[in-house]
């Protein structure tokens, strides 16, 4: 029997109430602008619309309760889910037990569901896509149009539809969200009819070898035993909110020994909230640092500010941590990160219709420098498509002046289009970088990958550069890990 809640939304959708002729750059909806820049609605008003008529249903079963990688996969696909599908995201639960988690720890789960985006209900439809997540019952698997199911194995997440074929192992927080992620990308691409084989298909993802193939033995990774006690987070907009969920998720045995400094000089905007997991309608107007910085210290981590531009001149001192995550969205402070760090992780993300879907990880030190990995890429200079011409006749009528509809619009095409489930990716493979240095595992020079084809992704080896390094660390708790 499920439990009936009807609970607000952490971050309200941007609905049909906003006047559509008002939105500027920092207003658009980026996931919206994904229909936009593809061409797959008429105008702004219409990519909303579509938006809002994505409904992600999903089914908990009972082994929830016990399995940090299960919480961690819901709360992922709820905090992904409603800021991609505004429709929103329905959750049918079989029990109500209270979540361990750290971004929910003593809340009961139909409390953290609303906490973060989602609706209780009672009962589901079968004719909307549904994730499934801790082995819920059986019984209406054949009822449903689409359905997935989210599974974990040590430090590997993915998705199958093979209902219940293999039941999830132990694994590690990152896993869930890898899981979590996945499966919202893979409703995502086939609501949208992106692609003809998502949803339909068994995709996953390892964090400790990439490499290899997420069902490999080799892949699952072993119990982790030790977390980093400092780290920097260099930008806190969509990849940085995503780092510091990952961050957050690690079970720390005592988590006022992680000491995060947090590098921003921006404020949370309205289209912030369509990809940064940690951003809420109350945040828009504060700093990006104040932000990351509650959510954090309220999980018992300690925090450091630094509210300016990342420079050549932002450099960490003696007695400071030497592990960054960085998450710009230019190339220009990338450069700058130098040889400041024992290590860095750099994650970018594509762009366009299509384009963002992929992911880059770098990792320095290594064969390459910043330099010379972020070089200048030259600009193309493309006419806005359909849609945006559509945007600039519609202000026009509404009696904007020509020049400045047409600037207007054209600032918008320039923004870039974004899906929150795709930096929390980033996110967790960012964090998992740091997680093998500390258990003598592979490091790489890159990783490429691209959720159309998640399998597929182009991985390298980091060689000559893997000297050992005593970075800092401490306990995880042992009652949060995987079995060996």
């Amino acid at each position: 029997m499920g439990f009936l809640v009807r609970a607000g939304c952490g971050s309200t959708p941007v609905g049909p109430e906003m006047d559509m002729n008002a939105v500027g750059r920092n207003e658009l909806n980026r996931t919206a602008k994904i229909l936009l820049d593809g061409d797959q609605a008429s105008d702004i008003k219409d990519a909303y619309r579509r938006l809002e008529d994505l409904v992600l249903q999903v089914e908990v079963g009972p082994d929830i309760a016990t399995d940090l990688a299960a919480q961690a996969a819901l709360l992922t696909t709820l905090n992904t889910g409603h800021r991609a599908m505004l429709g929103g995201v329905e959750v049918d639960i079989a029990s109500n037990p209270e979540l361990t988690l750290s971004w929910a720890r003593g809340r009961t789960m139909a409390d953290a569901i609303g906490e973060f985006g989602g609706t209780v209900v009672d009962g589901l439809d079968p004719s909307l896509p549904t994730l499934r997540i801790a082995m819920p019952s059986p019984c209406r698997q054949h009822q449903r149009r689409l359905q997935l199911d989210l599974t974990w194995n040590g430090w590997c997440g993915g998705v199958t539809e093979a209902v219940g074929a293999e039941p999830c192992e132990p694994a590690i927080p990152l896993a869930g969200i890898v899981a979590g992620a996945l499966g919202v990308s893979e409703i995502f691409q086939h609501m949208v009819g992106s692609s003809p084989v998502a949803g339909r298909r068994t995709v996953g993802l390892s964090l400790w070898r990439p490499d290899l193939d997420w069902r490999s033995p080799e892949a699952f990774g072993p119990a982790p035993q030790y977390l980093p006690n400092g780290v920097w987070l260099l930008g806190l907009g969509h990849l940085g909110q995503a780092n510091a969920w990952s961050i957050g998720s690690l079970p720390y045995a005592h988590p006022e020994e992680l000491e995060v400094f947090l590098v921003d000089f921006d404020v949370i905007v309205e289209a912030n909230r369509s990809t940064g997991l940690l951003t809420t309608q109350a945040d828009v107007g504060r700093s990006k640092t104040r932000v990351v910085q509650q959510c954090l210290e309220t999980l018992g981590h300690r925090t450091r500010l630094v509210e300016r531009r990342f420079d050549e001149f932002v450099m960490p001192h003696t007695t400071e941590p030497k592990l960054a995550l960085a998450g710009f969205d230019s190339a220009e402070p990338r450069r700058a990160l130098g040889e400041k760090f024992w290590r860095v992780v750099d994650a970018g993300l594509g762009a366009g219709s299509t384009g963002y879907l992929d992911m880059l990880i770098h990792s320095f030190p290594s064969q390459l420098t910043p330099m010379t990995a972020f070089c200048d890429a030259e600009r193309v200079e493309r006419q806005p498509v359909s849609a945006y011409q559509a945007e600039i006749r519609h202000r026009i009528e509404k009696g904007d002046q020509p020049e400045g509809a047409r600037c207007g619009v054209i600032d918008l095409a320039g923004a870039t289009a974004a899906a929150s489930f795709v930096g929390a990716i980033a996110g967790a493979l960012s964090v998992a970088d740091l997680l093998r240095i500390l258990h003598d595992g592979q490091q790489y020079v890159s990783i490429n990958l691209d959720l159309r084809s998640p399998g597929t992704g182009f991985t390298a080896f980091t060689e000559g550069v893997n000297q050992p390094i005593n970075p800092g660390y401490t306990a995880a708790s042992r009652k949060a890990l995987p079995a060996e």
